[in-house]
């Protein structure tokens, strides 16, 4: 070993290191090791508050119209309708396309809050009201597991299996909050893979679904 200004030392074949350079490593690897554990933490996580992504707090509002509606105000109802209507045009003016995944979404929601419109169908907002709260609080979308189903957007056949992971897997939102899907939806909140379990084929590739959206 050679002492130098910089505490260099020389191994047999040549490479020097530096004390400095031997602690920039360890702690790349610490904040590697850090960035691992904060993403697991994040996919394990129960509940999916995300301020960040704009579709949330659409459906919050959303969720909270549907409430309000119930707990008395029934003028709630066309607002939420009208809401759900914009949501929709907006992704069909941006996807271009009705079996784009985020556009079928809407488009079941506004039909379903169309049919509640009903005055004898009043007690089904209910359904949405609660399954719209629990998208915006644990990230589970009951609608789009069930539209997931639909043969377009499915690419092997139902089965007991894929009955289980469609409505018993926990949801799978992105890690990181600040990320886009394909289709445009903050966190891939309104896609099929955030919400479905994938079915891992030999290799462990994904052979849920044919359409990333």
């Amino acid at each position: 070993m050679t002492k130098n200004n910089s505490y260099d030392y020389r191994i047999p074949c040549g490479t020097t290191y530096s004390f400095s350079g031997i602690a920039r490593k360890l702690d790349t690897g610490f904040a590697s090791q850090t960035s691992e554990h904060d993403e697991t933490a994040t996919a394990r996580r129960w509940l999916f508050i995300m301020p960040q992504d704009w579709t949330w707090w659409v459906w919050l509002v959303t969720a909270c119209l549907l409430l309000v509606g119930l707990m008395g105000m029934p003028k709630a109802f066309p607002a939420t309708l009208l809401l759900s209507i914009a949501q929709f045009i907006l992704f069909l003016a941006r996807e271009r396309a009705f079996k784009a995944f985020p556009v079928q979404l809407r488009l079941a929601y506004t039909l379903l809050l169309t049919i509640c419109l009903l005055p004898p169908m009043r007690w089904l907002y209910w359904l949405p009201a609660v399954g719209t709260s629990a998208l915006v609080i644990f990230g589970y979308c009951l609608m789009a597991r069930m539209l997931s189903l639909l043969p377009w957007n499915r690419a092997e056949p139902i089965t007991s299996d894929l009955l289980r992971r469609t409505f018993l897997s926990r949801p799978r939102l992105l890690d990181r909050a600040d990320s886009v899907s394909s289709a445009g939806c903050g966190t891939s909140l309104c896609s099929i893979e955030a919400q479905v379990e994938p079915a891992m084929g030999q290799g462990g590739t994904n052979s849920r679904h044919h359409i990333l959206t």
